[in-house]
């Protein structure tokens, strides 16, 4: 069933055509992604489905009991609230109506004895229905639901408490994101979400939305995050749209297929074409040379032939992309880095614990791990932009050091283009305007001020100064986050080609497939080396928790087939015991709140307010058991599962 239509959409900016003829339908329950190059027009697609644009023609058809969620890169938060105040205001009527079950509760524990039984029994009727209406919206959960998905992208229990003016530009967007999905709308509108989430947060949401009841858009550069949760791809192309029926390992496969066919096709006819104008003009050269105007008639009536032919144009499989080319002058010694017992303390709090860290020359290296952790403030130290508190770095040989900032600290905001560029790399003012043309810095671009520039501007303005500064060691800070698909593209076969050192932190994971030969993960201080990419990395990570949560106390030498069937068939036993006994307190903990909820709504069973307080305290506690009991359930089938 179609949720969502826009067809035949138009919209331009002045004289720029941003839509042409833009359509798309949306299906319930359907998960899609929305993708094309920066500019294209994919957020303005957006704000025409939310109603905050207006096509210049097309028509936008919304079914009419769906609500739309929008999730802004600038979500609208009040500053002076705590985040689990701004987190509540979603539930502003089921917190309304508490506080009223809460007034009705004191009022009706304040009838004396003696009075009117038709005044308590009023009082008691509005409670009961009251309390229908507040368990029927979820009104029991809503607090267990805000601290699910808060902590599900990476708000912990302590920080919910700080004021929302304290956080960060890349925080209030992750909360304006857990602040939409707590709203759960119909149509869920996401215009990148992973940008501001660690890999961990990612993983949740993908999890999210796979279980999502209702209808999603995606706007996105992740294209590992699509593989794991879209169903369709919409390309927008020169305005217009470009369907897929599929993943985005699809959408790659399918996207070329597509574009040799259509270079096919579009190639015969320029053959016919040829020879419809070789014809043409032979016709036209024997009607001169006889004087036969039958000879020019033909002609004619082949021109109007051509100039009615429907002509195909000439497929693009790519736009225009960045032409980027890391080359170095001067290879460094086989030690690159040797870091050893680092210590780094934030208020107090040790982020780096005796860190030890080896890279030698040609390395492709990638440091992961949860925000907070750590990551940048390990490269800021190497890079000399911090010091630490302890331990020592020592860096190698004839080494040449490029760094890549995600907050782009290096850059002079007052500085145009052209100057900024300059000042890394030594070049006359018409070589430097040829290579910034090549990164679509074109005429009066280059004057523009650094601090004007969007967030893809700056990437492609830090990447061609890192690509012309022969550096043989490059430290990249999330390099993809503001870069489009191409951009993207063109950045991974570059460093594929790089012939020096790389360390990348990254939460980008396809990226980090196609680069990365050794992961760190930077976890509570220390690192841990995974001799692999990302995949590598993710498959042994989880294969060690299998093992940390599976070990029996065995020492590690070799046993018997039998032996290990036997402790394996063990533990299943053990695992089906544990899951038969949480299963049995699942089915007691619904029953009871099965009855407490009856109870409740029941005045009869009510004898006086004091009761009523102590229900409600157990019915709120069993609902915490219960959803710890179905966590526990959970991960103890998962394990047993995996031993089959």
């Amino acid at each position: 069933m179609s949720v969502l239509n826009l067809n035949n959409i138009k919209k331009s900016y002045g004289l720029n055509e941003v839509l042409c003829g833009f359509d798309m339908d949306l299906s319930q329950n359907e998960i899609t992604a929305l993708i094309g190059a920066n500019g294209s027009g994919k957020t303005t697609i957006f704000k025409i489905i939310a109603g905050l644009e207006t096509p210049d023609k097309g028509t936008v058809s919304v079914r009419n009991d769906q609500q739309i969620g929008y999730l802004n890169q600038v979500p609208d938060l009040k500053e002076e609230h705590t985040l689990l105040e701004e987190l509540e205001t979603v539930f502003e009527r089921l917190i309304f109506w508490e506080q009223k079950l809460s007034v009705l509760e004191e009022k009706i524990s304040n009838i004396q004895p003696g009075q009117k039984e038709e005044r308590h029994n009023k009082l008691m009727s509005e409670y009961s229905e009251l309390q229908e209406k507040f368990e029927k919206e979820g009104g029991y959960a809503y607090q267990s639901k805000i601290y699910k998905v808060a902590v599900g992208l990476g708000f912990s229990h302590r920080e919910l408490k700080k004021k929302v003016s304290s956080l960060s530009g890349g925080e209030k967007t992750r909360l304006g994101l857990v602040k939409l999905l707590l709203k759960e709308p119909d149509l869920l509108l996401l215009d990148e979400p992973t940008n501001h989430l660690d890999i961990s947060s990612i993983h949740w949401l993908e999890r999210y939305l796979n279980n999502y009841e209702g209808t999603v858009l995606i706007i996105s550069h992740d294209r590992y995050f699509l593989d794991q949760v879209v169903e369709r791809i919409v390309e927008l192309k020169q305005g217009r749209a470009e369907k897929y029926s599929g993943d985005y390992s699809y959408y790659l496969k399918e996207r070329k297929r597509r574009f040799e066919q259509r270079m096919k096709a579009y190639q015969n006819q320029q053959k016919k074409i040829q020879k419809l104008q070789e014809a043409i003009e032979r016709l036209h050269r024997w009607g001169r040379q006889s004087g036969d105007a039958k000879l020019h008639k033909r002609a004619s009536s082949m021109e109007k032939r051509l100039e009615k032919m429907d002509k195909l144009e000439k497929p693009v499989l790519n736009n225009e992309q960045i032409a980027l080319n890391f080359n170095i002058q001067k290879r460094s010694g086989d030690e690159v880095l040797k870091v050893e017992n680092l210590t780094r303390s934030f208020q107090g709090e040790k982020v780096l614990k005796n860190l030890d860290l080896q890279i030698f020359w040609n390395e492709k290296c990638a440091v992961v791990g949860d925000n907070g952790t750590g990551k940048t403030t390990l490269l800021e130290i190497i890079t000399g932009k911090l010091s630490a508190d302890g331990g020592s770095y020592e860096i190698g040989a004839s080494v040449k050091m490029g760094y890549y900032s995600q907050e782009f600290n290096g850059f002079d905001p007052r500085a145009d283009v052209l100057t900024a560029f300059r000042r890394e790399v030594p070049l006359g003012k018409k070589e430097a305007r040829n290579v910034l043309a090549s990164f679509h810095f074109r005429g009066q671009d280059v004057f523009e001020k650094v601090g004007n520039l969007s967030g893809g501007e700056k990437s492609r303005l830090r990447l061609l100064q890192l690509m012309k500064g022969n550096y043989n060691f490059l430290l990249l800070d999330e390099p993809t986050n503001h870069l489009d698909l191409p951009s993207r593209e063109a950045l991974e076969e570059a460093l594929q080609n790089y012939p020096g050192t790389l360390l990348i932190v990254s939460h980008d994971r396809y990226f980090l497939n196609k680069i990365i030969e050794y992961t760190y993960e930077l976890e509570n201080g220390h690192l841990t080396r995974y001799y692999g990419d990302y995949d590598y990395y993710h498959k042994k990570k989880e294969q060690r928790k299998t093992e940390e949560q599976d070990k029996d106390g065995s020492t590690g030498s070799k046993e018997s087939e039998y032996h290990k069937l036997k402790r394996e068939r063990n533990h299943r036993q053990q695992l089906k015991r544990s899951i038969d006994n949480i299963e049995d307190e699942i089915f007691t903990a619904e029953e009871r709140i099965e009855e407490l909820k009856e109870d409740m709504s029941d005045p009869e069973k009510i004898a006086d307010p004091d009761q009523l307080r102590d229900m409600k305290k157990e019915y709120y506690k069993l609902q915490d058991e219960l959803e710890d009991l179905y966590d526990r359930w959970d991960r103890l089938t998962s394990k047993i599962q995996k031993l089959k």
